[in-house]
């Protein structure tokens, strides 16, 4: 029996289930950013759109979930370490929207990054420690894989939308002869 539960706690599946509180909770924090993205003024359409946010969500949740993987010791204590560290990285983002902003000259980007920004990490500082009591459930793991896929098709499809970019080819024709 101790031998069984050594088994079930190595391996593949026990890493995945380390990093996958602060993994959903980030990734949910960036779906939800992606609905914020539509009302907010972007400093550059084809940089920053909804693929990027979610490409960027994506990225921010697989760096949360290492982090929080290596944090040990009760939850309280691993929640106030992760929330600490997080801030910080926050706070750097907010850095590096205010160089893009004034010193490369992109308008709007502090308006647009500190909201979506903000709301990745209020969700990742809120909910992974309420996963983390549930993360011994297999659907998670499905339920990490069907978000991050619908994420990325969702900010792939509306991006698409958005500036109209059309799947086929466009059309080899001459235009018609002036009147």
């Amino acid at each position: 029996m101790d031998q069984e539960i050594r088994q079930e706690e190595t391996g593949l599946r026990r890493h995945i289930l380390a990093r996958m509180p602060a993994y959903l909770a980030t990734a949910i924090g960036g779906a939800v950013a992606m609905g914020v993205n539509a009302p907010l003024r972007s400093p550059d359409d084809l940089i920053a759109n909804t693929g990027s946010v979610a490409i960027i969500s994506v990225f921010g949740a697989l760096l949360y979930g290492m982090i929080w993987a290596r944090l040990s010791g009760e939850i309280q204590q691993r929640s106030r370490t992760f929330n600490i560290i997080i801030t910080i990285l926050l706070v750097l983002v907010v850095a590096v929207a205010w160089v893009a902003e004034y010193i490369g000259e992109f308008t709007n980007t502090i308006r647009y990054v500190i909201p979506l920004a903000g709301i990745v990490t209020i969700s990742a500082s809120v909910l992974t420690p309420i996963i983390e009591r549930w993360k011994n459930n297999t659907n998670l793991i499905w339920f990490a894989i069907i978000l991050t896929v619908t994420m990325l098709a969702a900010g792939y499809i509306l991006t698409v939308n958005e500036f109209g970019f059309n799947p086929e080819p466009p059309s080899l024709s001459l235009p018609p002869p002036p009147a």
